[in-house]
């Protein structure tokens, strides 16, 4: 058995890595100081090729590192892949399942365990040469078959994030190329328009004004669906830049409503602030987080009848900072609060009052608050109102 504060202080190291390479690194790392070994590899299946590589090694030449592959069932590693059991070889020039080893091992005994997931096989562990040149034993092997679920769960758990990862990229490059392609012919279209409107190509009748401007609006909406589109992208897989900067969030709310009172003015909507007088001062992206206020603040304007009330709230408390606007507008229905947050949902109440929006604003907004490490939600009845709510660290540099 290993030490319960050894095991725990494992497990915590290897839970750490979210990248699968530092996973895989620290794992080899821990799995060696453990066991007290010199050689060790840890190999990983190629499931279409029926396959095991390595992909971390110690006391191996790189040669043999890249070179070395071992179909299921072949050998040591194989065997273990194939009957997804452990093995612990004393002497393996007397084991007629396999045939001797050449290499520099200080003896003919080894360790070889399966990590698995699922109840299926993804890689072996294999562990060679013990420093004080003794032969494994059960202790040994027990050891290892005590921290391998752990690194199996770890590494399982890598390899997910680094394949979300690279699907994410995948998907941010396919929206990248296309929103480029998109969006050359379409500025070229809205200047077209503009030279029209501005009658620098010749006089357009009120007619084709009229509908030249429409034609303008909806190139613009489109263009702003693009870059949305782009956007949410970017902050799924991880690509939007983060300039975290010590600054009062008090103050980038303030901002926030001046900005937004000339909307607010033409509908005759009042905007209040409430915010501690001393302010409050925390890590976080300016743009970022204005643009969150922004869009919740814009979003209630938009919705609020003419004369309502939109009140933004920031308060303290204490390692985390609450920010909410609410709103005295017709409120969402409860089978809609579970989806406010979805890619392209339009609230039902509020598509029926004509408003159209691109149904991005607020899965960018939540992926932004997610971003800083925060967490987002909504308040609301059917002709109520609506609170959106927000909650942020005040550090989040460590993040």
């Amino acid at each position: 058995m290993i030490d319960t504060k050894v095991l725990n202080n494992i497990i915590r190291d290897i839970h750490e890595q979210v990248e699968l390479d530092d996973c895989l690194n620290t794992s080899m790392e821990k799995v060696t100081d453990l066991l007290g070994v010199e050689m060790a590899s840890l190999m990983l299946l190629d499931k279409e090729n029926q396959e095991l590589s390595i992909r971390v090694a110690k006391g191996l030449s790189e040669e043999v590192v890249k070179n070395a592959r071992t179909k299921v069932g072949e050998g040591v590693s194989g065997w273990v892949a194939k009957n997804k059991e452990p093995l612990l070889i004393k002497d393996i020039g007397k084991d007629k399942r396999f045939s001797k080893r050449g290499g520099k091992y200080h003896n003919d005994s080894l360790l070889s365990v399966p990590l698995m997931a699922r109840n299926e096989v993804f890689g072996v562990i294999n562990v060679n040469n013990k420093s004080t040149q003794e032969v494994f034993k059960e202790r040994d092997l027990n050891a290892l078959r005590e921290i391998t679920p752990h690194i199996s769960n770890a590494i399982d758990k890598a390899m997910k994030y680094d394949e979300a990862k690279r699907l994410g990229q995948i998907k941010l490059d396919f929206v990248s190329t296309v929103s480029h392609e998109l969006r050359s012919p379409l500025t070229s279209v809205k200047e077209a328009i503009n030279l029209m409107l501005d009658k620098t190509a010749g006089n357009v009748n009120p007619d084709q004004e009229k509908f030249l401007r429409i034609s303008k609006n909806n190139v613009n909406r489109v263009l702003y669906l693009i870059n949305e589109l782009l956007d949410i992208s970017k902050l799924e897989a991880g690509r939007m830049d983060m300039k975290r900067e010590l600054q009062d969030i008090c103050s980038v709310a303030k901002q926030v409503c001046e900005t937004l009172n000339i909307d607010a003015g033409k509908k005759n909507i009042k905007i209040r602030l409430e915010t501690p007088e001393q302010g409050i001062d925390m890590w976080f992206d300016k743009d970022q987080i204005t643009r969150v206020l922004v869009n919740l603040a814009g979003n209630a304007i938009k919705f609020t009848q003419d004369g309502g009330m939109v009140r933004i709230e920031v308060g303290d408390l204490g390692k985390f900072v609450q920010a909410s606007v609410i709103d005295n507008g017709p409120g969402i229905a409860k089978e809609d609060l579970g989806k406010v947050f979805d890619k392209f949902y339009t609230v039902v109440k509020r598509k029926s009052s004509g408003i159209k929006g691109t149904g991005l604003g607020l899965p960018i907004v939540k992926e932004i608050v997610e971003l800083h490490k925060g967490r987002i939600w909504v308040d609301s009845h059917l002709g109520r109102g609506a609170r959106f709510s927000f909650t942020l660290p005040k550090d989040i540099r460590t993040g």
